[in-house]
């Protein structure tokens, strides 16, 4: 009876904590289950772009279905496993679309303090985690400091959001150590009218880094 039991026990346990999917809550062996993940593929079209002065941009997908939810939970609701699976697929765009310098240093775009001691996390730095791990490119997570802590990007114009994220950059301890003249891969997760990206840039040319390319997750 004793055997009985416990194998029903060791049953049970198994069955609750087998994985789940992110989105359907269906079980599965990854972060989304087959069904999830092809609804995330229909989100998918490569997007390769010039950004101002001539930085290649290569975004892995647009902002929209699947792939915007999972950023929403992602950033709000503490999914923090997505940013693994979401990295992975844009180390494989970033290869397999852009001609890159193997020793150029990964800088996520950061979080100012008081957010991300509220989120717990900057999402960005655990997509650029996996990115590295996917490209081999050298992950810098300090390398810029968000010193100015920005409002919302999402409601305002585009010449609000250029004004709210001026100025917003320094250079971080890491990036400080190492020399001038690095080229730098900027990541963030959604691109939208580039202006967190375009103030980033700013701050790391007027300190003499070279911006070689930029990944996001998604484009607006």
């Amino acid at each position: 009876m004793f055997e009985v039991k416990s194998a029903l026990l060791k049953s049970l346990q198994q069955l609750v904590l087998k994985p789940r999917c992110t989105m359907c809550k269906r079980f599965s062996s990854g972060v989304l289950c087959p069904d999830c993940r092809h609804k995330l593929e229909t989100c998918q079209a490569t997007v390769s772009l010039t950004f101002a002065d001539n930085h290649p941009l290569i975004a892995w997908g647009h902002y929209q279905g699947l792939l915007k939810q999972l950023l929403g939970r992602l950033k709000y609701d503490q999914q923090a496993q997505i940013a693994h699976l979401l990295g992975q697929l844009l180390g494989i765009a970033w290869l397999e679309n852009q001609s890159y310098n193997r020793q150029s240093i990964v800088i996520p775009i950061p979080l100012h303090e008081g957010r991300q001691q509220e989120r717990g996390y900057n999402q960005s730095a655990l997509i650029a985690k996996s990115f590295c791990q996917v490209t081999g490119l050298n992950l810098t997570l300090n390398g810029l400091v968000r010193v100015k802590a920005t409002a919302a990007q999402f409601n305002l114009s585009p010449q609000d959001r250029l004004i709210n994220v001026s100025q917003a950059f320094q250079l971080g301890s890491e990036l400080a150590k190492k020399e001038c003249g690095k080229n730098i891969v900027l990541l963030d997760d959604i691109y939208t009218t580039g202006a967190t990206i375009h103030s980033a840039v700013e701050a790391l040319s007027q300190a003499g880094f070279k911006v070689s390319g930029i990944a996001v997750v998604a484009k607006a």
